[in-house]
């Protein structure tokens, strides 16, 4: 059997691929990990024909059940490299990377459901986009995700025209 950590990686990565499907998007995943564990990128129709539009967003991807919710934050606690990560990427002006963290029920049985009429992924996707400086710590810095940043198939396609505009 895979590890537990496999387990949740499994359920975020099939969470977020069907996002992107239900949404248009291609999804495409890094060969290694160096920050960045997948692209979301635009198809357009252009000349008649889909194609990709050269407007993309890449994402590191976080699955955990060690997470909170207050009042309409979500708090989690991320390791402080991957924080300075996004901000460095965020900063340089290259593609925008936002964090998506799956948020999962701690009772394990409520992972995945499945029944006649549908497949369930237990917990809900979170986006979030760092801003401002990189933190100091060495271990961890806490997060506030607004809950507002639930990561749907509408919200996916926002934040790819976050990216043409100029807003990330």
């Amino acid at each position: 059997m895979i590890t537990e950590q496999h387990i949740e990686e499994g359920l975020s990565r099939a969470c977020v691929q069907a996002i992107a499907a239900k949404s248009g998007l291609i999804i495409s995943r890094t060969e290694f990990d160096y920050g960045i564990d997948g692209t979301f990128s635009e198809v357009s129709i252009i000349n008649g024909r889909h194609c990709q539009s050269g407007f993309s967003l890449h994402y590191q991807l976080k699955a955990s059940i060690q997470w909170q919710q207050k009042e309409d934050k979500i708090i989690y606690n991320l390791e402080a490299k991957t924080y300075n990560d996004l901000i460095q990427m965020g900063a340089n002006g290259a593609v925008p990377c936002i964090l998506i963290l799956l948020t999962l029920p701690k009772n394990r049985e409520q992972w995945l459901e499945c029944v006649e009429t549908k497949v369930t992924i237990g917990g809900g996707c979170y986006w979030y986009y760092p801003t401002g400086l990189r933190t100091s710590n060495k271990v961890g810095k806490t997060i506030y995700i607004p809950q507002q940043n639930l990561l749907t198939p509408e919200s996916a396609i926002a934040l790819l025209n976050k990216v043409k505009t100029g807003e990330f």
